[in-house]
């Protein structure tokens, strides 16, 4: 028995393109497209794609079932089943970030077009002729932020996110003490291992530990932070910011950074340990990144103390 594939036509590459290809892997679905060799007789399903101001009537003439997906509504006559889906995502030619992707591929409007792409591609129901219209829905969200659904999506897009940062990037990140993260699990290990492997293969990363005397006598106590240290080197860097004087003096700043960030090119990831589901959530947009940026770059200027090996901490 030969394996059926879904045909992805369209004329070029777009973001749509890339979202339907995402959405393809995602869900473990065979696919080949208009760039690859393939066997038509292998293909169950044609998802065409018309990206320009003609069609191209020669994909309606095969004998197979066609998802059609346009800016504008267009019936077309044919005996074989055809459904459609109409949205203004076909001509999107927003240049996004990797993280704005994945924000709109998981949560946004191209997760909406998945989802209905999705259910007319199993089309459990047969249905021929179903029009589903999406023009109305609003294409870009309004703050960029998104949440994961568990700790182990959490730990996943954090390790993938910093295996994929290039190696002349400066990571910045922002450390509190919580019973939450530094509890010796299963999944807290296998992040300070892959984080200590980083710093052991060079990538360049501050690392800014903003705790009262007593947190850091706990911390002191905890064998990766005591690795953290013994790795302090001229691409790992680590400051010591006393905590009790920041909520003195810069009280907006520190309740800013609670309960920890991790600073990317184009997002901020921010901790938040009340959360049951999830430890965290990703900040997308360009003037979040900015401002932390400045935060830390302030704090570590006015009130980090720059440790060279752990002895440093005896006198802090």
């Amino acid at each position: 028995m030969k394996k059926t594939k879904i045909l992805v036509e369209a004329s070029q590459k777009s973001n749509l393109y890339e979202a339907i290809l995402y959405y393809m892997e995602r869900e473990k679905i065979d696919y080949v497209t208009y760039l690859m060799d393939y066997d038509f007789n292998e293909v169950s399903t044609i998802l065409y794609i018309q990206d320009t101001d003609s069609i191209n009537k020669t994909i309606f003439q095969k004998k197979k079932p066609v998802l059609f997906i346009s800016e504008k509504k267009e019936i077309i006559e044919r005996k074989e089943q055809i459904n459609y889906i109409i949205t203004n995502l076909v001509t999107d030619t927003i240049v996004y970030t990797d993280v704005q992707k994945e924000y709109l591929f998981k949560k946004g409007i191209y997760h909406i077009f998945l989802e209905k792409l999705g259910e007319l591609l199993i089309n459990k129901e047969g249905y021929n002729g179903m029009i589903y219209d999406l023009t109305e829905i609003k294409s870009l969200p309004e703050n960029w932020v998104f949440h994961f659904d568990s700790i182990n999506e959490t730990y996943a897009w954090l390790n993938k996110k910093n295996k994929s940062l290039p190696n002349d990037f400066v990571r910045k990140v922002v450390n509190f003490y919580a019973d939450k993260v530094y509890d010796d699990s299963l999944k807290e290990i296998d992040y300070l291992t892959e984080k200590l492997m980083e710093i052991k293969e060079k990538k360049r990363v501050v690392d800014l530990f903003i705790c009262t005397k007593d947190e850091l006598e706990l911390f002191r106590k905890n064998y990766f932070f005591k690795l953290l240290l013994k790795n302090i080197s001229s691409t790992y860097h680590f400051y010591y910011i006393d905590k009790d004087t920041l909520k003195e003096k810069e009280p907006v700043i520190l309740e800013s950074l609670l309960d920890g960030i991790l600073l990317y090119p184009d997002c901020v990831y921010r901790d938040t340990y009340g959360d049951e589901i999830s430890l965290g959530y990703v900040d997308c947009r360009e003037d979040t990144i900015f401002l932390y940026n400045q935060y830390i770059d302030y704090v570590i200027t006015h009130y980090g103390i720059k440790i060279h090996k752990e002895d440093d901490l005896d006198v802090v």
